[in-house]
């Protein structure tokens, strides 16, 4: 139990990660560090993909709960916590939580969730049998 708890923080940590990088990739390029792309939430299919295989790897008995929780925390890291620190060191609300991160975040997000939400249900409906 303790090694699962300890691979899902690391799957956690990766995938805020991936939100935290969606925000870079998505940002006007004239910012530092940054590459404006339209497309950027075509990130979240990877990312997202390998989540739910980890999740239906490891946590076969708790998909609902690991997805639930490993999704959520990893959300309010790359939401909350990464912009109030971005807010913190700058004291610009705006950059920190305004619109446009915003509107990439839930982007990154809902393209994800569509991805993990496919997979989750594709392979759970194919391991159960059917009654002929």
């Amino acid at each position: 139990m303790r090694r699962r708890i300890l691979t899902a923080t690391l799957v956690t940590l990766a995938l805020a990660t991936m939100m935290h990088l969606d925000w870079h990739s998505a940002r006007p390029a004239e910012h530092h560090l940054s590459l404006g792309w339209t497309y950027h939430w075509l990130l979240a299919v990877p990312s997202f993909a390998l989540t739910a295989w980890y999740v239906l790897r490891v946590w076969p008995d708790a998909v609902m709960r690991a997805s639930v929780w490993i999704i959520l925390v990893a959300s309010v890291l790359a939401a909350i916590v990464e912009p109030a620190w971005e807010y913190w060191e700058s004291g610009d609300a705006e950059w920190a939580f305004g619109a446009r991160r915003q509107s990439a975040f839930f982007a990154f997000l809902t393209m994800g969730l569509v991805t993990y939400i496919g997979i989750v249900v594709t392979t759970r409906r194919q391991a159960t049998p059917t009654l002929s």
